[in-house]
């Protein structure tokens, strides 16, 4: 086993782990949150869903959700090291370690993150809000070029893949861009190689940074689009669609099957549609099955 794969295993094991400890943790009711007359938002600054000045699909959906249910909307900056256990009031221990109990800082967590199996395993996911899909994008000068789409995602995959042999491929540590994530990539690429997180402020900054070709969430690639539209170029995906949604702890059952309620609502009427529109409405033209369908 080499060491990449040995690295994500165990923090896979760290995850599972989790479990053992969230009957010890509080779960808020709807009662206390309306008690406290607030809503507790966490969220990490990235892309449109959320930054520092509470603005962001995220922000938007979940301030509509917080006057659905009675109370102001409070929006609580994390990292992507602490949203978890800022979330749950457990922090993650890697194997021969104890768990440690943390403060719980807010009551729901939603910023563009992903529906992933590793994170399904210590916090509830709401219904999808979103879809993404991590896509392979290079500077202008790398040589490297496109795919041509062939209308098969499976094939455009391959073709993507294919593209990267005797390249180096760059992602982020323990974000759904880690190249860790990708075993086909890991074997294809001339290099697949992590940076640390927390070297660059988002992921959108690899367009700005000395790295050449990178992983990069649709989301984030689509912004940059908008902002430097002459920049990168897309290449082509390296997986498949994943969608997103708003997590909550293990405990806040409640809490999660309100929202799921409230957003069945705005999706229904057109309100949500509406709203992504206003952060991303280069989306539709990508994602069009997913947010043309009838309720989340």
């Amino acid at each position: 086993m080499n060491k990449r794969h040995a690295g994500l295993i165990s923090v896979i094991f760290c995850f599972l782990s989790t479990i053992l400890f969230y009957s010890t943790v509080h779960s808020v009711t709807l009662a206390e949150i309306r008690a406290r007359g607030e809503l507790y938002h966490l969220g990490v600054p990235y892309a449109r869903f959320a930054n520092t000045n509470a603005d962001g699909l995220d922000c938007a959906l979940i301030r509509r959700f917080a006057h659905r249910i009675g109370v102001r909307y409070k929006f609580v900056p994390t990292s992507w090291e602490n949203a978890i256990p800022d979330l749950t009031g457990i922090r993650p221990a890697l194997p021969g370690s104890s768990q440690s109990v943390t403060p719980i800082r807010g009551d729901i967590l939603a910023n563009g993150l992903s529906i992933i199996p590793e994170r399904k395993r210590y916090v509830l996911f709401s219904k999808p809000t979103f879809t993404a899909q991590v896509w392979l994008l290079a500077k202008p000068d790398a040589d490297i070029d496109p795919i041509h789409p062939t209308g098969s995602v499976e094939r455009d995959i391959k073709s993507t893949l294919e593209k990267t042999a005797g390249k180096t491929v760059y992602g982020i540590k323990n974000l759904c861009i880690d190249v860790r994530l990708f075993p086909d990539l890991l074997h294809t690429a001339g290099s697949a190689e992590n940076v640390p997180l927390g070297t660059l402020p988002q992921p959108i900054s690899f367009v700005k940074s000395p790295y050449s070709i990178f992983l990069m969430e649709s989301p984030s690639a689509l912004m940059a689009l908008g902002i430097w539209p002459y920049s990168f170029k897309i290449i082509g995906p390296v997986a498949k669609q994943q969608n997103m949604g708003a997590a909550f702890a293990p405990t806040s059952v409640e809490l999660k099957e309100e929202f799921d309620r409230f957003l069945t609502e705005v999706w229904t009427s057109g309100e949500y549609q509406k709203l992504v529109a206003s952060y991303y409405p280069n989306s539709f033209s990508y994602f069009k099955t997913f947010f043309t369908k009838s309720s989340p």
